[in-house]
């Protein structure tokens, strides 16, 4: 049954469903008909009606952000809205407002995430107070000292915000108008006064229709209002975030709940994590309901909170979502005029639904109730709209105070990050100081946020003891409530200016709950000594440090407020007192008795009883009692103490308690513990805790000692550390089981109580105790920091503490203490060394000190006595003490003080076993150092102060010890301090006229017998000494002549081996010499090719050593391969079309090599050499040691084992194959046998036409014989020798003439000797073997030609190793399986000996050094054995395959067949030029042996030829390309010669007729000069490949020209290339006209018309200039800024930024990297972003900076990859990572040089693997996810 409807309803419907039916598109007529409602509520049913029947339609993905449905609803909801507040075009309104309006010089600009930030420590109130990029840069900050940082999301910048800035507040942008009056008036008066109407009602509904739909209690249906007549079944699992589950436990229980696919489960975590919720099952109630059950039930597992996930009607996501856009569409309205704002405000405060509660109280307190971008989203509206007022901030900050308690017990419930919580909006509030200071003193802010901190922790708190009590399961909440500590440090960072009584009453009732929890830490964690057994559990010690850390700063600025004010401080002190009067707790005492006085002390035994070392009261009162002074109080100070005050005795307690337990740690008397106590003395005294605890139990200490008669102190003092019997003279001799176990332990609890006793008299660097300033503090820090070692920047900042600024006060005193030394290189770092001149200020015993650092100081003061004997020993002076502390020197003059050091005097004087040491002498001496120099103060001073006398008296006598001591063995190592103190003393004595005492020097005259004596002892001791080591000497050296006798063949070699290599380094240099005036005496010494080729120079067979086997070998072809570790790669250094897929590995074509370089193989090697079954057995050991491997482990390695990669044995660097050493190629024929068959360029062209035209021509198998001819290597194993085959031309003789293969094998064997010698049988077989056939016939030549000269042959070794590389340059290059039979394996050796080279040369003349001076010995070693290893390989594969790829390559130099083959402007022609020459494509082939014979002897003349022909194509390439301007430089041009000029006019004339057979027509005619130089610039980096390959190839030595900087190499190269040095000839008309006519093939080729007529065609245009990383910015910032606007590609929304976006430094791209959401499949595997892109970038190499975290990330494979240190650095030459610091960084161009270079040197993959070995973390991260 249809409800009733009144008739006002009617109206409404009836106008809506017109409105819809025929007015959706029209929003000014939508807008104009909802104007038309009177009320607020018939517009609120008019929007609520149509909203219920269009907001489903816009949005049905049931997704967040769809661009579509944004866009939809933009142009069907929104503007609708915006045309109805406007009542008119809203364009031309908004425009109109923003001439008139006048908003506040707040900048407000809202960050997004990852967004620079930036704040000056010189100016900013706070570190809180930012400012964005474009204000930073437009302020005067940027010239102060500034930190910058990346926004994590949220927060605004603060720029215009007078109480954020101490000066500057203003940018240019935000400079308030001096023209202009400042703002009085109300911004409601720019607002027209309908609009004001319309825009309250709209704002106050869409709030309450934000508010009422996002908080939607029941997801299943919509609200009341917005549910439609008919609802289908169309329901969607909704799954929301928590930060308790991972990704992957999110992943896996998605897979199994809605049956989707791994990829689909990852998109779904990512959307969830992203925005907070994501929708998993669309579909019937039923299904999505069991989806929800089904997620709940896996992850409710061990009690754990299961994932929240509800079923949701469509139509409730649908209006969620419009909701969302809502607010977006609010925060921008907001930035429209100021009087919207303060409309919007306005609407904020107001009730919700008629409540007590306003909306934004009601939007507080609901906030954990939404999820991620609800929450965002809303406090966007707050910053837009509230924040940016400050009267709308002060009420915000009211109402966030009033609920404060609300708030954050639901954060310590919730599971989302602070970030995502309003309780992130206090930093707003809280730093504001006049914000702050109203809400303390009207609203009691300081107690509220105590107590609640208070009440929440009351849970922790033991009952019986009151004291907290921390467990590891139950801490989670408190430490999301510890943000109300951060808190409470913003408020206290605004310390009032004036104080009033009301400010007093309200800052006292926060002390009070302070106290309340300080008396909760007081005494916490309590531990006993463990005596029997070790203890079990390690206690939580954990959170109660983290909470004094927290708590740490906010009781510094506390302290700091009262001290403030008198009256303050008072009350604090009294209340202080009282409560810690409460939970101190009684002992009785006894008398004890040291020097002849009687004190009474309290009973409590440290090793017995509890003990702890949070004593946090007395800390805090050693603070308060610290600030008496300024006031000229003290505690004896008329009415300052309360009722019942502790006593001096009292305080004294607990605090030396704790000294005594760390000594007693020292002593290891509490090892059975364990380390949680270790742990615990260890952050007592680290930086991170010292200055709230260790020093204020030091301060707590001098005060006591200047409270208390000094000898009562030290007695008492004795009494706690057990030492007042192990003073006396009965414990000496005594046996008594205790006394045996004191003795023990006594002995470093003496040091340290003489520790103890150094650092109360001598640190009076605090202010209040000494007359120093915290400049002085911090300046003595930093100088005993220095003395260790030199130290960088960071080094410094980490070691000292840091202020609620995070400032250390370091920059001001650096400078006065230290030299800034700069980084050398590019693995270094800037040092601070500390000055000469400082050095008299150490002192050995700083407290803040650890024991590794005060061991390294005295190693440092040891180093710096023996450079400088003049280097002081003595202590420094200490600072005067202040009025209070002024009784802190009296402890080194009173009765027990000398009595103590006496004691420790004299039983190092007699010796007396186990109750001295070396340590506790040097701490006596040092006291009396500074008791001597106590004295010379007050004696100067008038003062009083009797060491000396009371060091006078007593038989012996202290200073009578003391002279004794010299020459004592224990006290040698500090006979400088003790003779500096008798020195001392002798002066005092003078001063004070008491010559009665003998000087020093009289004492050692006194005691000439005793020094006799030692001098005597020294002498014994130094003969045993001797004698001893001439025993040692003589039984050495008879060790070494019987390891003579029994192993004489080793020293023979030895010393034959060194006499060789004398001769052989003397024959180099007589070559050299011989060389050197031949080069004189011709312009080209040396030539490679042709028939003048020079001779090379033979190489003697080296010998080499194997790093495994240390054995020496020879390189040899017969005997066992010698190998070098290579790692082959695909690489993309050359390519110059970066963005070219790979293709299909299995359809790949790589003869012909792209122009573009887009890929190719390299190869690189670290140049050590192994034996190959020595290789073969490290490798088998690797797999062996890898297979026990626990599964766990596996991949746990810097190298994979699957892909054949391996470290070298030696210097670890990665390889994945190895490459077999062959011998000279020149050096395997006899030069008797190098006959060369000369032909002229002209006829090599017409062969090569020839062999294209017939093609390639079958191999005829032979039949199988019974007679194996194969030949056998030394070490008897047989070589696989192939068939023979039908080469291109007949055999060849062994005259290297072309003999007739119709001869037979009587007359072929006839005069070879073996018939004379065999005789007449021999022959007789012969003959008959003739008269078999063919068959037997080409075994005779085969057999001929393996006797005939000097044959070499392979052994298997060799073979095998051969194939072993050839399958890695196929299977690495191509990314293919290995398979031997591909007729693409040749190939693939040529392009890598070619692509190799290029990268080499390319290297070289990016680092502007010579092509061969400079070479490396691993360039040299890796080139020669990939060039040797390339030639032979050609022969061990099929030759058909090699003929048919010989063909093709031919085909090119052949004008009849040039056009069925690409383009030569498609063509890398010195790839060309390797594959031809490696091929041996002219060269005849008869077997293997004599094809390889062939291909050496008659390589200078094809090599020549071919080089001719590939270099004239590669000038063609070069004018048809090129691009020049008509512009010459006449002083250039007037300095060449007649002869350069007759080139370059010649060069002129080739270029216009070349380009006219290519049909090109230039305007402009090039200038001569200019084009000439154009062409030899563009043609050298293909001289000098050529030359490098040729020079491996031939042996022939380099000119000198290329082995130095050379102004013009062109002129050598072509000399030693054997090609003309006028370039112009090789392309001029005087050719042949074969060549002729092959040029012209070539230009009127048919695709390279339309290449050079394509305006869009990329052609590779010459000179090729070297491949660079990108350009960066010198400014950090500036980067920052430029990749903040980046935004993930897979997201859209407001979470659609990027969390780590990641800048490929090789192309430029920005990536998102460590990110679920753009995953990619490769290969079968889910890869992150940059992995996927350097698989096409790169080819699998990465280099990407992760901008937010200044990070730079190298990868060399999916799995493999490491941090390295990023290319900008700050002032102090150090990088910022994760930008903790966050100083200025700036691009230091040597580094990004050194970065380049390890790109373009392919070490990428070496960089990784030796960080993934030093670093085994790094083995951990999932770097393919990356």
């Amino acid at each position: 049954m249809a409800g009733h409807q009144g008739p006002d309803d009617v109206t409404v419907t009836e106008r809506n469903r017109a409105t819809m039916e025929g007015l959706l598109n029209q929003p000014m007529i939508l807008a104009q008909e909802w104007q038309k409602c009177t009320t607020k509520v018939e517009l609120k049913q008019a929007l609520y009606d149509f909203w219920r029947e269009n907001v489903p339609l816009a949005y049905t993905s049931n997704e967040l952000s769809v661009p579509e449905e944004d866009q939809l609803c933009h142009d069907k909801l929104l503007d609708p809205l915006e045309w109805f507040i406007c009542n008119g075009d809203p364009k031309i309104v908004i425009q109109q407002l923003k001439k008139t309006d006048s908003p506040p010089q707040l900048c407000g600009r809202v960050f997004k995430m990852g967004e620079p930030t930036y704040s000056c420590r010189d100016c900013a109130m706070d570190p809180t107070c930012v400012l964005c990029i474009e204000c930073f840069q437009k302020s005067n900050h940027k010239s102060h000292r500034y930190r910058m940082n990346t926004s994590g999301g949220g927060g605004y910048c603060d720029c215009g915000d007078i109480e954020a800035w101490k000066s500057d507040p203003y940018c240019s942008l935000h400079q308030p108008n001096p023209e202009k009056p400042s703002q009085v008036h109300d911004p409601l008066d720019h607002i027209p006064l309908d609009m004001q109407s319309y825009a309250s009602a709209l704002f106050c509904i869409l709030l309450h229709y934000c508010c009422d739909t996002l908080q939607q209690e029941d997801p299943e249906v919509p609200i009341e209002e917005l549910r439609s007549k008919s609802m289908g079944d169309t329901y969607c699992t909704m799954l929301f975030n928590d930060e308790i589950h991972t990704y992957e436990q999110v992943i896996d229980t998605l897979k199994k709940a809605v049956g989707c696919t791994a990829k689909e489960a990852v998109e779904f975590a990512t959307i969830v994590d992203r925005e907070g919720r994501s929708t998993v099952r669309n579909g019937p109630y039923k299904d999505c309901e069991r989806a929800r059950t089904i997620i709940k039930r896996n992850t409710s597992h061990h009690d754990a909170k299961p994932l929240k996930v509800h079923v949701m009607h469509t139509t409730v996501v649908a209006h969620q979502t419009y909701a969302l856009r809502l607010l977006s569409w609010l925060s921008e309205v907001a930035t429209y005029a100021d009087g919207l704002r303060q409309l919007l405000c306005q609407e904020l405060m107001k009730t919700f639904h008629g409540s007590e509660d306003t909306i934004l109280e009601q939007l507080m307190l609901q906030d954990t109730k939404l999820w991620k971008v609800a929450r965002i989203q809303w406090h966007k509206v707050f910053m837009c709209t509230l924040l940016m007022d400050m009267e709308y901030k002060k009420q915000f900050a009211i109402m966030f105070t009033k609920h404060y308690s609300q708030i954050l017990h639901d954060f310590a419930e919730d599971d989302h990050d602070h970030a995502v919580s309003v309780t992130s909006l206090s930093v707003q509030i809280y730093t504001v100081p006049t914000v702050s200071r109203m809400l303390i003193t009207e609203h009691n802010l300081l107690a509220v946020i105590l107590k609640t901190f208070v009440n929440y922790t009351q849970k922790y708190i033991e009952a019986n003891k009151g004291k907290f009590h921390f467990l590891r399961m139950n801490v989670n909440g408190l430490r999301r409530f510890q943000y109300v500590l951060i808190d409470l440090r913003y408020i206290l960072s605004n310390k009032p200016d004036e104080w009033s009584s009301a400010v007093r009453e309200r800052v006292m009732e926060g002390i009070v709950h302070l106290l309340d929890l300080l008396s909760a830490m007081h005494g916490m964690d309590q531990v006993v000594r463990q005596v029997g057994q070790h203890i079990e559990i390690e206690p939580e010690w954990e959170t109660a440090f983290n909470l004094q850390i927290k708590l740490g700063p906010c009781l510094t600025l506390l302290l700091d407020w009262c001290s403030s004010d008198r009256s303050l401080l008072l009350s604090a002190y009294r209340a202080t007192m009282t409560a810690l009067r409460k939970s101190f707790d009684p002992c009785p005492d006894k008398e004890i008795e040291v020097a002849s006085h009687k004190t009474q002390c309290l009973e409590y035994n440290v090793s017995v009883k509890p003990v702890t070392v949070h004593c946090t009261l007395v800390r805090f009162l050693a603070g308060l009692q610290l600030e008496l002074g300024k006031y000229n109080l003290s505690y004896f100070s008329d009415g300052l103490l309360p009722q019942h005050p502790l006593s001096p005795v009292e305080l004294l307690e607990e605090p030396l308690r704790t000294q005594v337990l760390m000594a007693q740690v020292y002593a290891t008397m509490w090892r059975r513990n364990g380390y949680s106590l270790l742990n615990q003395i260890y952050y007592y005294q680290n930086v991170t805790c010292q200055r709230e605890m260790y020093d204020k139990d030091i301060i707590m200490l001098q005060s006591c000692a200047c409270m208390m008669d000094t000898n009562e102190f030290l007695i008492r003092a004795l009494d706690r550390f057990k030492l007042v019997r192990f003073l006396t003279t009965e414990f000496e001799t005594s046996s008594t089981p205790e006394d045996i176990q004191l003795r023990a332990q006594g002995l470093t609890i003496m040091e340290e109580f003489l520790h103890l006793m150094i650092v109360l008299v001598s640190e009076r660097y605090v202010p209040g105790v000494g007359q120093v300033t915290n400049t002085d503090r911090v300046r003595r820090e930093v100088l005993h920091q220095l003395y260790i070692n030199p130290l960088s920047h960071s080094e410094i900042v980490k070691a000292l503490p840091k202020d609620h600024c995070h400032e250390t006060g370091v920059e001001e005193v650096i400078n006065s203490v230290a030299n800034f030394k700069k980084p050398v290189g590019t693995n270094g770092k800037g040092l601070y060394e500390i000055k000469p001149e400082c050095v008299r200020e150490y002192s050995p015993f700083f407290y803040h000190y650890s024991r590794v650092d005060q061991s390294k100081s005295e190693e440092q003061q040891r180093k710096r006595m023996k450079l400088d004997k003049d280097e002081l020993v003595c202590p420094p002076l200490p600072p005067l003490p202040s009025l209070n502390f002024k009784n802190l020197a009296h402890l080194l003059d009173s009765d027990v003080f000398i009595h103590v050091v006496r004691t420790v005097i004299r039983r190092t004087a007699s010796h007396i076993r186990q109750i001295f040491s070396e340590h506790s002498i040097h701490r006596a001496l040092y006291l009396i150092g500074l008791a001597l120099l106590e004295e010379k103060r007050h004696t100067s001073m008038g003062e009083d102060f009797h060491f000396i006398d009371k060091a006078a008296k007593g038989d012996p006598s202290l200073l009578s010890m003391l002279q004794s001591l010299t020459g004592n063995s224990t006290a040698e190592p500090h006979k400088e301090l003790l003779a500096w103190v008798l020195k001392i003393i002798a002066e005092l004595q003078l001063s004070k006229g008491k010559m009665n005492a003998p000087p020093p020097s009289s004492s050692k005259e006194g005691s000439k017998e005793d020094k006799e004596k030692q001098e005597a002892d020294r002498k014994k001791k130094a003969d045993i000494a001797q004698k001893r080591r001439s025993h040692l000497m003589d039984q050495m050296k008879a060790m070494q002549k019987s390891f003579i006798r029994q192993n004489p063949e080793f020293f023979e070699e030895t010393s034959i081996s060194a006499r060789e290599e004398r001769l052989a380094s003397s024959s180099i240099d007589s070559v050299d010499m011989v060389s050197m005036a031949a080069a004189e005496m011709r312009p080209y010494s040396y030539v490679a090719l042709g028939p003048m080729q020079t001779l090379a120079v033979q190489e003697d067979v080296p010998k080499v050593t194997c790093i495994l086997c240390m054995e020496e070998s020879d390189i040899r072809l017969d005997g066992e391969s010698l190998v070098l570790p290579m790692f082959v790669q695909r690489s993309t250094v050359l390519s110059k079309a970066r963005d070219k897929d790979f293709g299909d590995p299995d359809e790949i074509e790589p003869l012909f090599v792209d122009a573009h370089l887009s890929w190719g193989v390299h190869t690189g090697t670290c140049g050590h050499i192994m034996h190959a079954d020595c290789w073969r057995g490290y490798f088998e050991s690797l797999v062996t040691k890898e297979k026990r491997r626990t599964f766990r482990f596996n991949n746990n390695l810097s190298y994979d084992l699957s892909r054949q990669q391996y470290l070298c044995p030696l210097c670890k660097t990665i390889s994945n194959t190895v490459i077999p050493l062959i011998p000279s190629l020149q050096g395997l024929i006899p030069e008797e046998e190098r006959v060369m068959t000369i032909t002229s360029f002209p006829e090599w062209l017409n062969i090569v036409k020839g062999i294209v035209r017939s093609g390639p021509i079958p191999i005829q198998q032979s039949s199988p014989e019974a007679v194996d001819l194969s030949t056998t290597s030394a070490e008897g194993s047989s070589v696989d020798m192939e068939e023979p085959c039908a080469g291109l031309l007949p055999p060849v003789g062994i005259t290297g003439k072309w003999t007739d293969p119709k001869q037979s094998g009587f007359e072929m064997l006839h005069g070879t000797g073996l018939l004379e010698t065999l005789g007449d049988a021999a022959s007789q077989t012969i003959q008959q073997l003739e008269t078999l056939g063919d068959a037997a016939s080409q075994k005779l030549h085969k057999f001929y030609n393996l006797l005939h000269g000097k044959s070499f042959s392979f052994s298997k070794s060799v073979q095998e190793m051969i194939r072993m590389y050839s399958k890695a340059a196929y299977t690495v290059g191509l990314g293919v399986m290995p398979n031997d039979e591909n007729e693409r394996v040749p190939i693939l050796s040529w392009n890598v000996c070619a692509y190799t080279i290029q990268a080499t040369e390319l290297l070289l003349r990016s680092k502007g050094k010579p092509l061969f001076g400079e070479m490396s010995s691993r360039q040299t070693e890796g080139l020669k054995a990939l060039v040797r290893f390339a030639v032979v390989n050609t022969f061990y594969h099929k030759q058909n395959h090699v003929q048919k790829h010989t063909v093709r390559l031919l085909s090119v130099l052949s004008a009849e067949h040039t056009h069925s083959g690409p383009s030569i402007l498609d063509l890398d022609l010195f790839s060309l030029l390797a594959s031809i020459c490696l091929s041996c494509a002219t060269v005849p082939k008869n077997d293997k042996t004599a094809g390889l014979k062939t291909t050496i002897t008659n390589l200078p003349i094809e090599g020549q030829h071919a080089m001719r022909a590939t270099f004239t194509a590669h000038l063609i390439q070069i004018l048809l390309t090129a691009q020049i301007q008509s512009h010459v430089d006449e002083e250039s041009f007037m300095e060449q010669d007649g002869a350069s000029n007759q080139q370059a006019e010649a060069m002129l004339r080739a270029y216009i007729a070349v380009r006219e057979l290519a049909g090109i027509t230039d305007d402009v005619k090039p200038n001569a000069w200019t084009l000439f130089n154009h062409v030899r610039t563009s043609c050298l980096p293909f001289l000098r490949c050529s030359a490098i390959f040729f020079r491996f190839i031939t042996g022939v030595s380099t000119p000198s020209e290329l082995k130095g900087l050379c102004m013009d190499e062109v002129e050598p190269l072509c000399g030693y290339l054997a090609l003309p040095s006028d370039l112009s000839s090789l392309v001029s008309d005087d050719q042949d006209s074969s060549m002729q006519e092959l040029i012209r093939a070539w230009c009127q080729h048919p695709d390279l018309r339309s290449q050079l007529n394509d305006p869009d065609a990329n052609i590779i245009r010459f000179p090729i200039q070297i491949n660079q990383l990108i350009d960066l910015p010198e400014d950090y910032s500036d980067l920052m800024n430029n990749v903040s606007l980046f935004t993930c590609p897979k997201a859209s929304g407001a979470q659609s930024d990027s969390r780590a976006p990641a800048l490929c430094l090789i192309c430029g791209a920005v990536v998102c990297s460590q990110s679920y959401c753009c995953q990619t499949e490769i290969d079968g595997e889910t890869v992150g972003a940059c992995t996927a892109h350097s698989m096409t970038c790169g080819a699998g190499v990465g280099l990407y900076l992760r901008v937010r975290e200044c990070q730079l990330l190298m990868m060399s494979a999916k799995n493999k990859g490491c941090v390295h240190q990023t290319p900008y650095l700050d002032e102090y030459g150090e990088p910022d990572l994760n930008l903790r610091r966050g100083n200025p960084l700036h691009l230091s161009h040597e580094h990004y040089s050194h970065l380049h270079e390890t790109w373009l040197s392919h070490s990428i993959p070496s960089q990784v693997a030796h960080r993934l070995e030093a670093n085994i973390t790094l083995l951990t991260i999932d770097w393919q996810n990356l």
